[in-house]
């Protein structure tokens, strides 16, 4: 076996149970073929995969031969919370963000191509939308991941946007790169992102970016999402305030200098 094999091995095999977790995340209690299927993984490669996660705890098999995600995920969680100093006061700073707003307030932080959700506060319609904490989204899609790909360096972007096309939620998804390109243009044009029904038709959320303090990159987003008739006719206003809540995180520098 080749050295190159051997260093791709590795990274391979945890790309394909990532891609389990996320779907185990999205249907609790599915069988292994189903898994294979949905996943794209070769049968004997689901399997085995699902046979290693739940040797070290991280899924369940059910009495009618399902799987689910264990409670581990649970400790996971609170473990990954609490380590996240930058952002201390974060559940309370979206709790009062969601009173103010009455929309679900999401904070989210950049790994890898993707946007991972490390805490929120339920709004009025919650349970319309498809993120919770743990939970991940691509660059192209949603608020949060298309505004952290708009203030990602160009590196970064041009090595994203040769991925494209990438396959959407719905027909409202932006998955060309010239859709993405000409958006980038649009979010660094106003200062923040706009998702109009790309992920789940009837829901919009509004995304702002967080910079970090060290080195001004862009780590993350705080977003709000809700019924699109309640969220598109006050995009200006959210921003607005989504802003104001950024820089009370005490993770980013001020968001209109962005534009300096």
């Amino acid at each position: 076996m080749s050295s190159k094999a051997s260093d791709q091995e590795p990274t391979g095999a945890l790309f394909k149970a990532g891609k389990i977790i996320d779907i185990l995340a999205d249907n609790n209690g599915i069988g292994p073929a189903e898994v294979a299927a949905v996943s794209g993984i070769p049968r004997s490669s689901a399997y085995r995969i699902l046979d290693g996660l739940v040797q070290v705890g991280l899924v369940k098999v059910n009495q009618d031969d399902t799987y689910s995600l264990s409670l581990s995920w649970l400790d996971l969680s609170d473990v990954a919370r609490s380590s996240l100093t930058e952002w201390p006061k974060a559940y309370d700073l979206l709790a009062e963000l969601t009173t103010l707003t009455g929309q679900t307030s999401f904070l989210t932080v950049i790994s890898g191509f993707e946007t991972v959700c490390v805490e929120c506060a339920q709004g009025q319609s919650f349970d319309a939308l498809i993120l919770r904490p743990g939970g991940t989204l691509p660059f192209f899609a949603g608020a949060a991941g298309r505004v952290c790909l708009a203030y990602s360096d160009e590196q970064i972007q041009e090595d994203y946007l040769q991925q494209a096309p990438f396959e959407g939620y719905n027909e409202n998804s932006l998955v060309t790169s010239d859709a993405l390109c000409a958006d980038i243009k649009q979010i660094q044009k106003r200062g923040f992102a706009i998702s109009n029904e790309d992920i789940t038709i009837g829901v919009a959320s509004i995304g702002v970016p967080i910079f970090s303090q060290s080195n001004g990159r862009v780590v993350g987003a705080l977003s709000t999402g809700g019924f699109v008739d309640a969220m598109m006719p006050r995009c200006e206003e959210l921003a607005g305030q989504l802003k104001v809540y950024v820089n009370r995180l005490g993770a980013g520098r001020p968001l209109d200098s962005i534009s300096e």
